[in-house]
């Protein structure tokens, strides 16, 4: 262990210092058996020591000489404290500086009705593998979540892409191409592709004179195939593993070991107020 302090005491009696505290491979001994429960130090110090088992700590502290409840030694001791409780109540406050994320980086975003990565969504985890990487010592839940009243709408919706990108790729395997190779629909390519899906879909349209159905606009045509899309019992379920899997997945293929990376238990009832489409990532110690 190093210390590097400097204290700065006014005529006053008012005392700002700095306390830099580098602990190099810290270690713990065997558990007592029977003994009280304590702080998660272990995660705390898992949290903060870097791939070399170095722990670099800047401890600011101020007050008044004068003040006779004032005592150094308890309030570095308060200080450290605080930053242990925050592996409680906010881990991701802690490993965010070295990331430069947040307590909202353990949410990673959904489209309504979606399990699909957003750009930065990859972005964001991105830097949360690099964090992982860092501290071999922690491993991760992935929660996926879902709730049907604010997602039914855009379950459907991403049924409908679906059949927009598989309809693309029957046309790719009509000219010759590799069906596999179509990951995407671009803006400009989805008014062609949905007639073609609304052409083939068996759902009641309006027709003209002579029972022809009529080509309608683009919104007409996706609100009558909304309309026609059931919302199963266990799409909530599915959706919510789904993006369980997705973000585990993204995380291995950063580098992070899968024997790191788990599953919890989907999350479909009993959300937050205010809640949005989201998995939530959980950080414990190996």
């Amino acid at each position: 262990m190093s210390v590097d302090v400097q204290y700065d005491v006014q005529p006053n009696g008012q005392l700002t210092a700095t306390n830099k505290l580098v602990l190099n491979q810290l270690a713990f001994g065997d558990e007592v058996k029977g003994a009280p429960a304590s702080l998660p130090v272990k995660l705390a110090v898992a949290l903060l020591a870097d791939r070399d088992g170095v722990i670099d700590l800047d401890l600011p502290i101020s007050g008044s000489l004068n003040d006779p409840q004032f005592s150094l030694g308890p309030v570095i001791l308060k200080v450290i404290g605080n930053l242990i409780m925050k592996a409680i109540t906010s881990p991701f406050a802690l490993l965010s500086s070295a990331f430069g994320g947040g307590p909202e980086a353990s949410q990673v975003a959904f489209a309504p009705g979606s399990s699909v990565l957003s750009a930065e969504a990859k972005a964001q985890l991105d830097k949360v593998a690099k964090a992982l990487q860092d501290r071999p010592a922690l491993q991760m839940t992935v929660v996926g979540e879902a709730e049907i009243e604010a997602e039914r709408d855009g379950w459907r919706k991403a049924r409908i892409d679906g059949m927009v990108l598989a309809q693309k790729r029957r046309q790719a395997i009509r000219g010759g191409a590799n069906a596999d190779a179509v990951q995407a629909v671009t803006a400009q390519e989805y008014p062609e592709l949905l007639k073609e899906v609304y052409k083939r879909a068996d759902i009641k349209k309006p027709r003209n004179m002579v029972g022809i159905a009529k080509d309608l606009p683009q919104s007409e045509m996706e609100n009558l195939l909304l309309a026609g899309i059931d919302v199963p019992d266990n799409a909530m379920r599915e959706l919510a593993l789904a993006r369980g899997v997705a973000v585990r997945d993204y995380l291995a293929s950063q580098g992070v070991k899968l024997e790191r990376l788990f599953l919890g238990n989907i999350k479909t009832e009993g959300l937050d107020k205010g809640w949005k489409p989201r998995a939530e990532l959980k950080l414990a110690t190996r």
